[in-house]
C-alpha cells in the first residue's frame, strides 16, 4: 500500500496546483484570445501552415501551441482546452526536471528543486496560460537536460534528443530558443577551457556540430518555416523574424513594450513567489566563496550561466515583459536546491565556531559524523546537545511567513488582471484595506486555516526539519490557489475577461456583424472577438457604417450625443463598458432579461444629454 501512496499524493496535488479551475476564468489579456482564435481557426480550417488571427494571416509567433491547441481543442473549443497544453507541459516537465536532477545533483537537491519550481508563482501563473512561455521553458529545458546526458555521461541519444527538442523549442518561440541554449553552452565552454588550460573542449564543440544528431534539428524545425514562406512569402520573413525577433529585442517603439533594464529586479522575486527570499541562498555561496571557486563545478557552472546569461540577455533587450523570465526558474530552483545544505546537529561541546573551522574539531569526531551529504547522523541523538544555526532556516521562516499575505493579493489580483497592479494598489488604498478584506469574495471565516498551516511550516522548519516544512508551505500555497479559483474566479471574470459580456450580448440577440467597438482597451476588443467568433471594428461616428446597429464604448463616452436617438442598452460596471444600441425598434432589456443580468451588468438608466 505504501507505494502507491507517493505516486497517488503527487498526483493530487499536480490536479490541485496545475489543472484544477483551468477552465473557470475566461480569457484574459490580449494574447490568450488572440492565441486561442489562431487555434481554433486552424483547427476548424485545416490549415497548419499559415496561422490566422479572425481570419487573417498572422505571424508574431511560431505554431507549436496553435497545434497543440488545436489538438485539444477535439475535446471542445473553451478556455480548458485552450489552456491544457501549458499545464500538460508543466507536469511532465517536473517528472522529467526530478529525474534529472536526482541523477547529477543527488535526490535531496531533486525534492527541493521540484517543491519550489512546482508552487512557485510564476510557474504556476503560465501553466494556467493560453501562451506559449511554458511550452518554450518545458522544451527548452528538455533539451538541455539531454544535452548533460550526452556531455556528463556519454549517451548516444543525448545529441539526438537535445537537437529535437531544441527543434521543437523553436517552433515554440523561434529562433529565441537557439539564442538561449547557445549563450548558455557557449559560456560553459568558455568557462571549461579556462579552468583546464586547453583546446579539448573546442573539439567537443565541433564533434556537436558535425555529429550526425544535427540533423534532427533541421528535420524537426525547418519544415514549417520553409512551408510557411512558400505560402505567405516576403511578408511572413518580414513580420516573424525582423519585426517580433529583431526589432523586438532593439525597438521599444516598434513592440510597445520598453522597460527600464532593472525592470526584472522586482519580477523574479514575485515570480518564485513564496520562496523569494531563498534567492539570497546563492548569493551567499558566491559572497562567501567567491565565483570563481562557487561555479568550478561543471554542474553548478551550468545552472549559473543557465540563469544569469538569459536574465541578462532579456535585461538589456529594449521590450521586456514578467513571462520572459519563466526559462531561468527551473535552473534557479535547482541552484537554490543545491544551496541548502542538510540539517546537522553538533556533538556536545562543539560550538558554530568548531564547525565553521574545521581545524577546530576534535579529533574523535569522525568525518562521517561531520559530513554534508547525509541528513541526519548516525549517533544517538542524545549525544548531541546543539543545532547549527543557518541563513536557510530563517530564509524558510521568511518564506513561510509570505503565505500569510495571501489575502491581500486576493484583494489585489481582479484588478492587477484588468488595470495592472499600480490601478488595483490605489483602489485598495482608496477603500482602505479592512474595507476591501471586509468585501472580500472569500469568506473571512476560510482564511482562519491559513494562520494554521502557516504555523506547522513555521514550527517544523523551527525544528530544522527544514523539507517537511516545506512541504507543509507547499499545501499552503494549494490551499491558497483553490481558495481563489473557487470564490475569486466571479470578480475575475467581471473585471478582467470579456466572456460574460460576450455571453450577454448574444442573449439580447445581438448578431456579432453589427457590433461595433467604441475605444475599449485592445484586451476586450480582442475578448469580444474571440467569444462572439467575430473580429469586431471600431465605429467611427463621422463615416459609420449603416450595417452597425450596436457600440459597445467606454462608460463615460456619450454615444448618444455623437449620434443621436442611440440608446443605453446595458452598463457592466466591471468592464467599464456600454452597450449601445442604433436601431429605431425598441430595443429595452426585457423584465425576463433584467432577472438574468445577475453582477455583472445591470440595465442602463436612460441617458439625458444636458447632463
Amino acid at each position: 500500500m505504501r507505494i502507491f501512496f507517493r505516486p497517488v499524493l503527487y498526483g493530487v496535488c499536480a490536479w490541485f496546483l496545475f489543472f484544477y479551475g483551468l477552465g473557470a476564468l475566461g480569457l484574459v489579456g490580449p494574447d490568450e484570445p488572440r492565441y486561442a482564435d489562431v487555434a481554433r481557426r486552424m483547427f476548424l480550417a485545416g490549415d497548419y501552415i499559415t496561422p490566422r488571427l479572425f481570419g487573417e494571416p498572422w505571424f508574431e509567433k511560431p505554431p507549436l501551441y496553435y497545434w497543440l491547441a488545436a489538438l485539444s481543442f477535439q475535446l471542445g473549443v473553451n478556455e480548458f482546452t485552450a489552456r491544457l497544453p501549458s499545464a500538460l507541459s508543466a507536469v511532465l516537465f517536473l517528472g522529467l526536471w526530478y529525474w534529472f536532477a536526482a541523477r547529477f545533483y543527488g535526490e535531496r537537491a531533486a525534492r527541493w528543486s521540484c517543491l519550489i519550481l512546482a508552487t512557485s508563482a510564476g510557474y504556476i501563473g503560465f501553466s494556467h496560460a493560453a501562451a506559449m512561455d511554458m511550452l518554450l521553458t518545458t522544451t527548452l529545458g528538455a533539451a538541455l537536460v539531454f544535452y548533460c546526458l550526452w556531455e556528463w555521461e556519454g549517451s548516444r541519444f543525448g545529441l539526438a534528443g537535445f537537437y529535437t527538442l531544441l527543434a521543437v523549442a523553436t517552433l515554440a518561440k523561434g529562433p529565441l530558443a537557439v539564442a538561449l541554449a547557445g549563450m548558455v553552452l557557449l559560456a560553459r565552454l568558455i568557462h571549461s577551457r579556462d579552468l583546464n588550460r586547453h583546446s579539448r573542449d573546442w573539439g567537443r564543440l565541433l564533434r556537436m556540430i558535425r555529429h550526425p544528431a544535427i540533423l534532427c534539428f533541421f528535420v524537426v524545425a525547418v519544415p514549417w518555416y520553409a512551408l510557411c514562406y512558400a505560402a505567405n512569402g516576403y511578408p511572413f520573413i518580414e513580420e516573424f523574424f525582423i519585426r517580433h525577433n529583431l526589432q523586438r529585442l532593439t525597438s521599444g517603439a516598434v513592440i510597445g513594450h520598453p522597460q527600464p533594464f532593472w525592470f526584472y529586479l522586482p519580477v523574479l522575486p514575485a515570480a518564485l513567489f513564496p520562496w523569494s527570499p531563498l534567492l539570497l541562498l546563492p548569493l551567499f555561496a558566491l559572497a562567501r566563496q567567491g565565483i570563481g571557486d562557487s561555479i568550478k563545478s561543471a554542474r553548478v557552472s551550468l545552472l549559473f550561466y543557465w540563469t544569469l546569461l538569459p536574465l541578462l540577455f532579456f535585461s538589456l533587450a529594449e521590450n521586456k515583459l514578467p513571462g520572459y523570465l519563466l526559462p531561468l526558474l527551473p535552473p534557479l530552483s535547482l541552484w537554490i536546491a543545491t544551496s541548502i545544505r542538510p540539517a546537522r546537529t553538533t556533538p556536545a561541546g562543539i560550538t558554530p565556531e568548531h564547525m565553521a573551522s574545521p581545524d577546530m574539531v576534535p579529533e574523535d569526531i569522525t568525518q562521517e559524523h561531520m559530513s554534508p551529504e547525509k541528513e541526519t547522523i548516525a549517533a544517538p541523538q542524545s549525544e548531541y546537545t546543539h543545532r547549527t544555526r543557518r541563513p536557510e532556516k530563517i530564509l524558510l521562516l521568511m518564506s513561510a511567513s509570505l503565505l500569510l499575505l495571501a489575502p491581500c493579493i486576493v484583494l489585489l489580483l481582479p484588478g492587477a488582471l484588468s488595470a495592472g497592479l499600480g490601478s488595483a494598489l490605489a483602489e485598495i488604498s482608496s477603500t482602505g484595506l479592512w474595507n476591501a478584506l471586509s468585501a472580500s469574495p472569500v469568506p473571512a471565516r476560510l482564511w482562519l486555516a491559513l494562520p494554521a498551516l502557516a504555523a506547522i511550516s513555521f514550527y517544523l522548519i523551527w525544528k530544522g526539519k527544514l523539507l517537511p516544512g516545506a512541504g507543509a508551505m507547499a499545501l499552503t500555497v494549494i490551499f491558497c490557489i483553490a481558495t481563489i479559483l473557487a470564490y475569486l474566479s466571479p470578480a475575475i471574470n467581471r473585471v478582467a475577461s470579456s466572456r460574460n459580456v460576450a455571453a450577454r450580448i448574444e442573449t439580447l440577440g445581438v448578431h456579432p456583424a453589427r457590433l461595433a467597438t467604441f475605444y475599449l482597451h485592445r484586451n476586450q476588443v480582442y475578448g469580444l472577438s474571440f467569444y462572439l467568433n467575430q473580429p469586431l471594428v471600431e465605429w467611427n461616428p463621422d463615416t459609420a457604417a449603416q450595417s452597425i446597429s450596436y457600440v459597445a464604448a467606454r462608460q463615460d463616452l456619450a454615444v448618444d450625443e455623437l449620434r443621436p436617438g442611440a440608446r443605453s442598452l446595458i452598463l457592466f460596471p466591471g468592464q467599464n463598458l456600454r452597450l449601445w444600441s442604433f436601431d429605431g425598434i425598441d430595443a429595452t432589456v426585457n423584465s425576463e432579461d433584467s432577472e438574468q443580468l445577475g453582477e455583472d451588468s445591470e440595465v442602463a438608466a436612460p441617458r439625458n444629454p444636458a447632463n
